[in-house]
């Protein structure tokens, strides 16, 4: 009964952090940078988005992605589940992944790459909106008590500190791997923030 009660305790703990997610202004403050979405208090990949990573996680064999060419297919398809813009990427993104993988890197490592890399890349991005859930679950009194640390948006000259597990880090760069973080309205939101910054 005890041991009911403890673990009963902590889910109702988790679902009162994840209620108070869609009010954390740290999160606020990044969410337009992230390439997923805030919905019923929970961070989520679409679908499409969701399937497509699931699929890179498998492997070569399941998804076909042994080479630079086709990995940046896979990688196009994803953006555009995500509606990125084309013009977000550089047109010689397709060629560096190409050469990279299918000119420059030796066959057995490019091969291995593919093989173990990608799908452990794949699970990590898959893992993301959870690791970053715990993050703000642990944010405010978790690592350093009374001290915020959550990943935000800092301003110019802000103090601040942020502290991020290095699975956390590792999936956020994943992200850049992939291409995968919005960049179309950043100058925008930039401006909108400083401008609001400067009301309060």
């Amino acid at each position: 009964m005890k041991k009911n009660n403890t673990y009963n305790e902590l889910c109702n703990c988790r679902r009162e952090s994840l209620l108070l997610m869609e009010k954390r202004e740290d999160l606020e403050s990044i969410l337009p940078f992230l390439p997923f979405s805030l919905r019923s208090s929970s961070l989520f990949w679409t679908a499409p988005v969701a399937e497509a990573l699931t699929d890179l996680s498998k492997g070569p064999h399941h998804s076909k992605i042994d080479s630079g060419e086709a990995l940046f297919i896979a990688i196009s398809d994803i953006r555009n589940s995500l509606s990125l813009p084309n013009f977000s990427i550089d047109t010689s993104a397709s060629q560096g992944f190409a050469l990279f993988f299918d000119d420059l890197l030796p066959r057995d490592e490019a091969a291995k790459w593919f093989k173990e890399v990608v799908p452990q890349l794949a699970n990590l991005l898959l893992r993301l909106p959870s690791l970053l859930e715990t993050h703000y679950e642990n944010a405010d009194d978790g690592v350093l008590k009374g001290v915020k640390t959550g990943l935000r948006l800092l301003e110019s000259q802000e103090p601040g500190i942020v502290f991020l597990s290095q699975e956390l880090i590792g999936a956020l760069l994943s992200c850049a791997l992939f291409c995968i973080f919005p960049t179309s309205n950043r100058g925008v939101y930039m401006i909108i923030m400083k401008k609001h910054s400067k009301i309060n």
